[in-house]
């Protein structure tokens, strides 16, 4: 006598294969978008409906972004031709003496170019407001070192390896000293 029944393994085995594959998808198109868009930037910015979501998207992390929760710091910069005040949400961390900014789209970017032009920048990170100056460019595994072990990941998944490193200015630099030394004091 034969059963009609089907086995719930195959299916079962079906659908989390499915499921796997389906991650696996978005993980690769999240990561390969910057390697991806860096190489054909002038159609993406050409794009009307790209520069909608990017403006949507960049908004939206304004709200957050630079409050002591954020993971996302707000650089304020100044146009090189416009002369108009900027924000952008950006990743940073902080290295060295100051603070290092991925390059996602290289260096080629609006927000790097003025803060090249300009020589200077304001960093709003965990709260708090940082004069910056002193612009660089750099990429390296010693730069990588300094950003949280997720962040590496994803950089190094995407293909990025520039940096802009910007200097901490001198007199707000003693002036954190100078407060940290009289906090740990206490």
């Amino acid at each position: 006598m034969g059963t009609d029944k089907r086995i719930p393994g195959p299916r079962l085995l079906r659908v989390g294969v499915g499921v796997l594959l389906s991650f696996s998808g978005a993980a690769l198109t999240f990561f390969s978008l910057p390697r991806v868009a860096r190489h054909h930037m002038d159609r993406v910015r050409q794009s009307s409906t790209m520069m909608r979501v990017l403006r949507w998207y960049n908004s939206t992390r304004l709200k957050r972004a630079g409050s002591k929760r954020s993971a996302t710091a707000i650089l304020t910069h100044t146009g090189r031709r416009s002369g108009w005040t900027y924000e952008t949400p950006l990743g940073a961390a902080a290295y060295g003496d100051g603070f290092v900014l991925s390059l996602a789209y290289g260096p080629g970017t609006d927000w790097c170019r003025n803060v090249m032009a300009a020589g200077s920048g304001t960093l709003t990170w965990k709260g708090q407001r940082y004069e910056l100056v002193h612009p660089e460019i750099g990429s390296g595994p010693q730069v990588l070192q300094a950003l949280p072990i997720w962040e590496r990941i994803a950089l190094r998944a995407a293909g990025i390896q520039d940096f802009l490193w910007l200097h901490q200015h001198k007199e707000q630099a003693r002036s954190h000293d100078q407060a940290g030394t009289r906090d740990a004091a206490r």
